[in-house]
C-alpha cells in the first residue's frame, strides 16, 4: 500500500481525539513503515521498533493498522517494547512464591494437560541466581511428586510411589519463574502468533496472544505445546511485576483453562527451611544405573524388547537396569502384571516435544480376554551415559 493512501485511510478513522501531550506520545510512538528492513527479516519478522507506553487509544490506532492489511509482524514488535520493563523488573526480583492451578494429572509432568481431570495445585519457591557463582535453589510440590534443588543437587520425591530420585544441578528453574513466562512471549519470533489484546489502563497492563499448535502425529495431543492455546499475562503499570497468567487449550473448537495464577510472592529471600525435604526412612531410591558396554550400544527397538524379555523372564537384575523406578520394576515382575507375549515391537518415533522416542508396542500381560496391550513405549536417554531406558507408557 502507497504511503499516502495509508495516511488518507487512516485519516478517515473517525475516534475521539486524544489530549494534546497523549497524542504526541502517539505519534512519535507509531513506526515509520517507510524504513527499510533489516537484512536477513522477512516480512511478518517481529522487528523492534521504538514506541511510547500504549494507551487505550494507542491500541485502536494499531487495530486500525491492522485491519487496512499491515500484518501482526508490524505490531509484535509494540508489546514486546512494552514486555521489556516487565522482564526487567520481574527478573530483578530476588525470589518468588507462586500457587497455581493446572489441569495436570498425577504420574506426567507439568507441561502435560489431563483433558478428563480437574485443576490440581502446584506451589513453587524459587531463589533466582544474582551474581556469577551463585546457583540459586528451588522447590516445586503438586500432588505426586516434589522437586527440591537446594544449590547442590536435585532429589526427585514420589511420595505415592515412596521412591526418590538425586541428580546434579537444578532442573529448571525457569519453569517457574515470571520473568521467563514474560520473556518466553516477548522474545517469540514465529509470525504464527496473534495479538489478541494489549491494554495498559486503570493501572494494569495485559497481553493476550494466540499460538498454533504444534504438529503431535501420530499421537493425540497431549502437552502443552501440542495444542492451539492462548496466553494472558497481566502486569502492574507501577511496580512492571507480573501479576497474572493464564493459559488456555482449545480441543474440539471449545477452549479450556490449563493453568493459572493463584497468587505470586515477589520475597527477598526464602527459609532455608522451605528447602530441606525430610524423606521417610522407607524411601527407596531409583536411577540410572552403569551398565555393561554393550548395553550403552542398544537403540530403543532393542531397549523396548528386552525390557519386556527381562520381565517375561522375572530378570529383576536386567529390569534394573533398563526402568529407573522400583516401583515399576516391582510392577512388571507382579504375577498380576508381568508381560506374558510379546506380539510386536514397532519402529522408534519422535512426536510433540517430548526429549525421548516413542516404540510401538503390541504385549500380553496375564491370561484375561482383555490383556493385550497396544500402546506407546517412552523411552529417554538423557542421563549420564545417554543410553536408553524406560520413563512410561505402561
Amino acid at each position: 500500500m502507497k504511503d499516502n493512501e495509508l495516511r488518507r485511510r487512516l485519516r478517515a478513522i473517525r475516534e475521539p481525539a486524544p489530549p494534546a501531550a497523549l497524542r504526541t506520545r502517539l505519534e512519535s510512538g507509531i513506526p515509520d513503515f517507510t524504513e527499510q528492513r533489516e537484512p536477513g527479516t522477512s516480512r511478518g519478522s517481529w522487528t523492534m521498533f521504538k514506541i511510547g507506553t500504549l494507551t487505550a487509544a494507542a491500541t485502536v490506532l494499531i487495530v486500525a493498522v491492522l485491519w487496512i492489511g499491515i500484518g501482526p509482524g508490524s505490531v509484535s514488535a509494540t508489546f514486546a517494547a512494552a514486555l521489556d520493563p516487565v522482564v526487567e523488573a520481574t527478573k530483578d526480583a530476588r525470589a518468588v512464591h507462586v500457587v497455581l492451578r493446572m489441569l495436570t494429572r498425577p504420574g506426567e509432568d507439568f507441561g502435560y494437560v489431563n483433558l478428563e481431570g480437574q485443576p490440581g495445585t502446584v506451589e513453587a519457591w524459587i531463589e533466582w541466581p544474582q551474581a556469577p557463582g551463585e546457583t540459586g535453589r528451588a522447590r516445586v510440590d503438586k500432588q505426586d511428586r516434589i522437586y527440591v534443588y537446594d544449590g547442590t543437587q536435585t532429589i526427585f520425591y514420589h511420595p505415592l510411589r515412596g521412591e526418590a530420585f538425586k541428580g546434579r544441578g537444578g532442573f529448571g528453574h525457569e519453569l517457574f519463574w515470571p520473568a521467563a513466562w514474560v520473556r518466553q512471549i516477548r522474545d517469540g519470533r514465529s509470525a504464527d502468533v496473534e495479538i489478541l489484546t494489549h491494554e495498559e489502563n486503570g493501572g494494569r497492563g495485559r497481553l493476550l496472544i494466540r499460538e498454533p499448535s504444534h504438529e503431535s502425529g501420530p499421537l493425540e495431543p497431549s502437552f502443552l505445546g501440542d495444542f492451539e492455546r492462548e496466553t494472558e499475562i497481566a502486569w502492574d503499570l507501577e511496580t512492571k511485576l507480573l501479576t497474572e497468567l493464564r493459559r488456555w487449550v482449545f480441543v474440539d473448537g471449545e477452549r479450556r483453562l490449563f493453568s493459572e495464577i493463584v497468587s505470586v510472592e515477589y520475597l527477598p529471600s526464602i527459609e532455608d527451611a522451605v528447602f530441606d525435604l525430610e524423606l521417610p526412612d522407607d524411601v527407596r531410591w531409583g536411577g540410572v544405573p552403569e551398565a555393561p558396554v554393550a548395553m550403552l550400544e542398544l537403540g530403543p527397538r532393542e531397549v523396548a524388547r528386552r525390557l519386556f524379555d527381562a520381565a517375561l523372564r522375572r530378570d529383576r537384575t536386567e529390569l534394573t537396569l533398563l526402568c529407573p523406578s522400583p516401583s515399576m520394576v516391582d510392577f512388571l515382575l507382579d504375577p498380576k502384571h508381568r508381560p506374558t507375549e510379546i506380539l510386536y515391537i514397532g519402529e522408534p518415533f519422535r512426536a510433540g516435544d517430548y526429549p525421548g522416542v516413542y516404540v510401538p508396542y503390541r504385549v500380553r500381560f496375564g491370561r484375561g480376554l482383555f490383556s493385550v496391550k497396544e500402546l506407546n513405549l517412552a523411552l529417554r536417554n538423557d542421563n549420564e551415559q545417554h543410553r536408553w531406558v524406560f520413563d512410561g507408557g505402561i
